[in-house]
């Protein structure tokens, strides 16, 4: 009769090798066992407020801005790979980001961009020019919705007597920019202040294309929208 074979002893068994996943381990920073970050969390939700926009700002986010000074490289590296330069003025205590431009090149958007009216690009423009006009030890610069519109009524046609219209349009446009992040709201109703931001948005240059394109636009030109760079859907 013949034996049956014997079975090998348990422990004689060669041991079992689990196979590998492929994915690198952990960072320091891993938030999750597959997050494979390297940038602490504070940096990384610095990161991601100057990406949604409008911007980030030292007093209103004081918890971000420490992060983002501790980590500036390596957040400017990590906006370059999605194509965006950092703008940074420590002394405002400002931050924002804007398309990446190269004269040779034709980069991707990552931002999106809003077209802005004709009466927007009015508003801005004196906006920014209240920036420029104030005191150098006025830290904070306020306009009142009066102003607004007594400004922007010089803008109105001769012809155009629908003040109705025309001042639904002047409403649309403090909405936008309320919602940009631009107008600030204050505790006095219509009365706002004007983000310091605007002033590192539109550069010298900047302003005197624009402002030629109003004149041309207000002296009887074609209509043409101005857009302007936006870090997300609140953004200018």
């Amino acid at each position: 009769m013949t034996q049956a074979p014997r079975r090998a002893h348990l422990d004689l068994l060669p041991p079992v090798v689990e196979p590998e996943s492929g994915l690198p381990s952990a960072t320091p920073n891993a938030l999750t066992p597959t997050d494979r970050g390297r940038l602490p969390e504070s940096s990384r939700r610095a990161l991601v407020k100057l990406v949604q926009g409008p911007y980030l700002m030292r007093d209103a986010h004081p918890n971000l801005w420490p992060a983002l000074l501790a980590d500036e490289d390596a957040i400017r590296e990590r906006l370059g790979d999605l194509f965006l330069d950092l703008v940074l003025d420590i002394e405002a205590g400002l931050a924002f980001v804007r398309a990446m431009t190269a004269p040779d090149r034709d980069l991707p958007k990552t931002i999106r961009s809003i077209p802005m009216t004709f009466i927007d690009t009015a508003l801005l423009l004196h906006l920014r020019e209240l920036l420029l006009r104030a005191d150098a030890g006025a830290p904070r610069v306020f306009v009142g919705r009066d102003e607004i519109d007594e400004h922007l009524a010089a803008y109105r046609a001769e012809e155009n007597t629908d003040h109705v219209t025309y001042g639904r349009r002047i409403n649309a446009s403090v909405e936008k920019l309320k919602k940009a992040s631009v107008l600030l709201m204050t505790k006095e109703e219509d009365r706002y202040e004007i983000s310091p931001v605007l002033a590192m948005v539109f550069d010298a240059d900047t302003v005197i294309a624009v402002t030629a394109e109003l004149r041309r636009l207000a002296a009887g030109g074609t209509a043409t929208a101005v857009a302007t760079e936006s870090e997300g859907e609140d953004s200018w």
